[in-house]
């Protein structure tokens, strides 16, 4: 009977060791990324949050929304109000189509188009036709955010 190699069982337990500690860290890189996931999750909600709190925080503003979707016209401080809201939402838009790496889901197009359809101050600002406004919201946004935009919720059904 041959007596093991001292050197060799060490390189043995060496490999060993280096094996162990791949599997132990592919668990570490899972648990790592399931807890991004998470906090972008968390993160999603917090916008969702601000956004409905900035409607319930301020009612004054509910009657703004109704006569801009029925088409009612607006005074110039109502139209600077609503356009306050929207490039505050735009902004908000662009940080969440920046943070998921444009992976944005279907829901978030739905949900813009929906705005945009059913609210023209927000197309006003967005296209800079609006009284409030001096310039179009467009172009204080990122051009990818704005090509995105575009192409996906604005223009859609031109």
């Amino acid at each position: 009977m041959k007596k093991p190699d001292l050197g060799q069982t060490i390189g043995v337990l060496a490999n060993v060791g280096v094996v162990a500690g791949i599997i132990f860290l592919g668990f570490e890189l899972q648990q790592n990324n399931e807890l991004m996931a998470s906090e972008a999750r968390r993160g999603q909600l917090s916008i969702q949050m601000e956004g409905w709190g900035a409607v319930v925080g301020n009612p004054d503003i509910i009657p703004l929304f109704l006569k801009d979707r029925n088409g009612e016209r607006l005074s110039v401080e109502e139209t600077f109000r609503l356009d306050a809201f929207w490039m505050r939402n735009l902004v908000s838009s662009q940080w969440q189509y920046y943070e998921r790496e444009q992976l944005v889901s279907d829901q978030f197009v739905i949900h813009q188009r929906k705005n945009f359809e059913a609210y023209p101050s927000l197309r006003k600002v967005w296209e800079g036709n609006s009284g409030g406004s001096t310039s179009a919201g467009k172009d204080t946004l990122d051009l990818d955010f704005v090509e995105f935009m575009e192409q996906n919720v604005i223009n859609v059904n031109e």
